[in-house]
């Protein structure tokens, strides 16, 4: 699956919010079907993301420094689709939906990257589905700074 990095603005307006937190390595950060409570930017070390006990490995990911776990759940307010386990001993910002919600109130010109990240995920989730269907290799997505 795909890992969202965070555009060097975005990044910047993210880690001046969030709560910078350790975490130590095996930390699971939310866990797949959980109701959203809130996101987590990746500054040092490393998160795997994955579909659980019950999925194939082919759809895990590992993302490092930058990447944005746990986004599309926070600002949908829906349910984790996957869980986040802190792979080695990281440095992660979080924040709650109303830190998310009010960053975007407070500095409009963010949601553009929101939305190209939601965009993305959207067309890469339709790519998978048809790999998946047709016993192909899965496609890669990892979106950078534009």
């Amino acid at each position: 699956m795909a890992c969202y990095i965070a555009h060097p603005a975005l990044y910047e307006a993210l880690e001046r919010r969030c709560e910078i937190v350790r975490k130590r390595m095996s930390t699971v950060l939310f866990q797949r079907g959980e109701k959203a409570f809130g996101m987590f930017l990746v500054i040092r070390g490393a998160v795997r993301l994955d579909f659980g006990v019950d999925a194939s490995t082919a759809l895990g990911n590992i993302c490092g420094p930058g990447a944005l776990v746990g986004l599309p759940a926070t600002l949908s307010g829906a349910n984790y689709s996957m869980t986040a386990t802190v792979t080695e001993d990281s440095q992660v910002g979080f924040l709650t939906p109303q830190d998310l919600a009010c960053l975007l109130r407070e500095q409009p010109e963010m949601r553009q990257h929101f939305l190209t990240i939601l965009s993305a995920k959207v067309a890469h989730t339709a790519e998978v589905t048809k790999a998946l269907r047709r016993n192909e290799k899965l496609p890669e997505l990892q979106l950078g700074p534009a």
